[in-house]
């Protein structure tokens, strides 16, 4: 994959593949266009084709041209190099290649089981409790073919024995979950006198499926098929398929937790609607959305369940920089029996759910309060906790503005605790000596201005390794620790070239580091971050002994205890002094 990477950064230029989605215009040494990934009227998104890397200063978005085609086109890293290798002629590794049409052979089995299970739906002789069953859910003929909504027949034999002809369709159905082995070695069918929803992924690939039982007693309610080569939960929105030109169109989206529930919205004209499907919303779900819509409308049941997931919707939608909506529905109400019960055209469904609906911020802040009513430091302590991870500084300011007016608090105070530490827009460790603060810094931020360095001054490595780098890295976690330690490797193969790594994040953050000012002083920026790493790993170190005089103290080794603060003052002492010298 290396290779077949190297290949195609040397075939196509970037300027060329953006030109297709992107007009762009020339200033100075780059190309400024519109983004791609989010709505904008003032153009933002640069590219550099010297370095073949582009920039989105409005969304964040980074990276070179293979990731620029991922996200373009919604496909994944391996996805978008054979793609791409296909388009150029470029010669396909057997390995790889049969990796590709192993997960082409999934998906078109897949889909030759959903169309068997939509035929059963209509002509099986056992499927007319199915057939009423959607129709008494709201749904009409038209979109139970849209969404090729299928029957799962009681005998729970009836798929085993339509794939029995062939091998290796039946090992592909084993492999996607549709199939079980039982204890007497034969096989039975997944699903047993169920309605079937096939889902299908962003590119209108059946990948995976979910049967809902016709029977009371039946559990459980709703059964998925199992994760698999093709169907990754985390990474799959049912309905988006269909949904997606609606949410561009209208960019706005309405989230929702269930296939009815998506269904209904459907069915009642709401086209610009998505849901999770067996599972939690995921930061990977936020990102896909992200970059379809501007305007996201959380509406879950209104139970205390979807109260909660819906206060976790809304953190997870902040850290990525976006507030979204909450629709508030009526006591006992969910997204499906809400739309049932009103039943009439879309325009009247949208105004009686835009009545309902309120700010993330608002929704969050009632919530909390009415949970601890007579715990008003506890209910702000939740409230700061959902708002903390925010990276955007003008979402940050505009949510301690609410929660300020809100709470009757100082917006001052509520930005120092969404902050958790108070941070100078200089962070402290690279500082010069002469502007010290005792302003603590965010670790990303730190790793992030080490990581700018050593892609500036490669030649530095071996200072910063003697400083304690790697050593440092073991112990912290952040993107940029995946990305330091990556760099670190490549750089000590040797490859200088390190728009060569066949990594997307990588190449992501690599590309957003090069968009970067240059430091003002090397020299100065280097004796930073020396003192950094030297003043961290003696927190490390201390931090471990204190642990450990801890553990001793809870089993009561009173002289252990004893042994150990004696060592931890030494080191302390030599430790301060050490600095006093590096510092002098």
């Amino acid at each position: 994959m290396e290779e077949l990477f190297e290949k195609i950064k040397e075939i196509y230029n970037l300027v060329e593949v953006v030109s297709n989605y992107v007009r762009l215009k020339r200033i100075g040494k780059n190309l400024v266009g519109l983004c791609p990934f989010h709505s904008e009227k003032t153009p933002s998104f640069v590219v550099s084709p010297e370095k073949q890397i582009f920039k989105c200063f409005g969304c964040g978005e980074s990276g070179d041209v293979v990731t620029f085609y991922m996200k373009i086109k919604g496909l994944s890293f391996k996805e978008a190099i054979l793609e791409l290798a296909e388009k150029a002629g470029i010669y396909v590794e057997e390995k790889v290649f049969l990796e590709k049409t192993k997960e082409n052979e999934l998906v078109s089995l897949a889909y030759k089981v959903a169309k068997f299970y939509h035929h059963l739906l209509f002509f099986h002789p056992g499927a007319k409790e199915g057939r009423e069953y959607l129709l008494e859910r709201g749904l009409s003929e038209e979109t139970i073919k849209h969404f090729l909504l299928g029957f799962a027949p009681q005998e729970g034999r009836v798929l085993t024995g339509y794939l029995r002809t062939s091998k290796e369709e039946f090992k592909h159905a084993e492999e996607l979950g549709l199939i079980k082995q039982v204890q007497d070695g034969s096989f039975v069918d997944l699903f047993k006198f169920r309605v079937i929803f096939p889902v299908f992924n962003s590119k209108g690939e059946c990948v995976g499926f979910g049967g809902r039982a016709l029977l009371k007693e039946d559990e459980p309610k709703y059964l998925n098929t199992s994760e698999s080569k093709i169907y990754k939960k985390s990474e799959i929105l049912y309905g988006l398929y269909q949904a997606k030109e609606y949410i561009k169109k209208g960019k706005t989206c309405f989230l929702v937790e269930g296939y009815f529930d998506f269904l209904s919205f459907w069915e009642a004209g709401i086209r610009n609607t998505v849901a999770t499907c067996g599972t939690a919303l995921t930061p990977t779900h936020v990102k896909i959305l992200k970059g379809l819509s501007e305007e996201i409308l959380v509406c879950y049941d209104s139970d205390e369940a979807g109260k909660k997931a819906t206060v976790r919707a809304v953190s997870l939608f902040v850290k990525e920089g976006i507030l979204p909506k909450c629709v508030v529905l009526p006591e006992g109400e969910d997204p499906d029996s809400f739309v049932q019960k009103i039943k009439v055209d879309a325009s009247e469904v949208k105004e009686k759910i835009k009545d309902l609906t309120q700010d993330g911020i608002s929704f969050v802040v009632s919530f909390y309060q009415d949970k601890f009513k007579q715990n008003p430091s506890k209910a702000y302590q939740e409230l700061i906790e959902v708002f903390q991870g925010i990276e955007d500084p003008f979402l940050k300011k505009k949510v301690a503005k609410e929660l300020s007016f809100k709470l009757d608090l100082s917006e001052t105070e509520i930005l120092k605790s969404l902050s958790k530490k108070e941070v100078s827009k200089k962070p402290a460790i690279f500082i010069s000596s002469s502007e010290k603060s005792l302003v603590e810094p965010k670790e990303d931020s730190c790793l992030r201005m080490i990581a700018q360095y050593l892609v500036s001054y490669p030649e530095d490595l071996e200072i910063l390794e003697e400083s304690g780098l790697s050593k440092y890295l073991e112990a912290c976690g952040s993107k940029y620790t995946v990305f330091l330690k990556m760099l670190i490797e490549s750089l000590k193969k040797g490859l200088g070239e390190l728009s060569c790594v066949s990594d997307p994040e990588f190449q992501s953050i690599l590309s957003d580091l090069l968009f970067s000012p240059p430091f003002e002083s090397r020299e100065e920026v280097l004796k930073d971050i020396k003192s950094f790493l030297q003043k961290s790993l003696i927190k490390l170190e201390l931090k471990k002994l204190a642990e450990s005089i801890k553990n001793l103290e809870n089993v009561g080794a009173k002289e252990e205890k004893n042994q150990y603060l004696c060592l931890l003052k030494a080191t302390l002492i030599n430790k301060v002094c050490g600095l006093d010298k590096v510092e002098s």
